[in-house]
């Protein structure tokens, strides 16, 4: 299932504006950002068409030679699968995601209030979730983990961080992100003591009616998880595949 070019774009844009560097590599693009070597998400290879394996094997080793790590991630369904085996026989581990687009109406504003956080406010609730999370991780890495949603409001118009509060402190959270008419939701998330009191369902509802407007609503869930059911259940519909693959050297 190819993924609309219109989430694409949007993808590998969002990653370009907020990157120290801009690499081209066969198929597509590396992105790196300098001040956050531990994070995946900012440090990867976009490949949007089909390229030769080797190639692009090599890419990734040369463009992250300094970093412990390598992430491909393959934007076209097709192309990711036939990538597969010279990724497995590499030592790449894979993760299938779902692109999810909403094909419903928009929700009237959900009855939990929901607010759009600060960015010291969702830094340091990000703090609190790596360190709970991964009570292992060197705290420079907690750091590097937790400010890089900084940069994140260079990769769309508007940028957003809604949240739910509760006895002052954010409990659950998502990413908004809208640019040309496009909405992205991404990094939902409620922490543990908290769930099963509609939380993210009322960010969720909350975006949506921000999104009103908008040609196209998104978000990306794991292929296998059970995240993927919830969302359908909010009349998000599958409408492409890509293709994450990850190795520690």
């Amino acid at each position: 299932m190819r993924t609309p070019d219109d989430i694409v774009d949007l993808l590998v844009g969002f990653a370009c504006r907020q990157a120290t560097d801009v690499v081209e590599v066969p198929g597509g693009v590396a992105v790196r950002h300098r001040e956050f070597p531990d994070s995946y998400n900012n440090n990867r290879l976009l490949i949007r068409e089909a390229a030769d394996p080797a190639a692009v094997l090599a890419a990734a080793d040369d463009v992250m030679r300094d970093l412990n790590y390598r992430v491909i991630v393959f934007l076209d369904d097709e192309a990711g699968r036939a990538f597969e085996p010279a990724a497995r026989e590499a030592g790449y581990e894979p993760h299938p995601l779902v692109a999810m687009r909403f094909e419903g109406e928009t929700p009237p504003a959900p009855e939990i209030p929901v607010e759009s956080l600060d960015l010291p406010v969702m830094t340091e609730a990000l703090r609190r979730q790596w360190r709970r999370d991964e009570p292992g991780l060197p705290e420079d890495e907690v750091e590097q983990l937790a400010t890089r949603v900084r940069d994140r409001r260079k990769g769309a118009e508007e940028v957003l961080f809604l949240g739910v509060i509760k006895d002052g402190e954010p409990v659950s959270w998502a990413d908004f992100y809208r640019h040309k008419g496009i909405a992205q939701i991404e990094y939902v998330k409620t922490m543990p003591d908290h769930r099963g009191h509609g939380y993210s369902t009322a960010i969720m509802r909350e975006a949506l009616r921000r999104a009103k407007g908008c040609e196209t609503v998104f978000l990306f869930a794991d292929a296998a998880d059970w995240p993927r059911n919830w969302y359908g259940r909010l009349r998000f519909t599958p409408v492409g595949r890509f293709h994450e693959f990850a190795r520690t050297t």
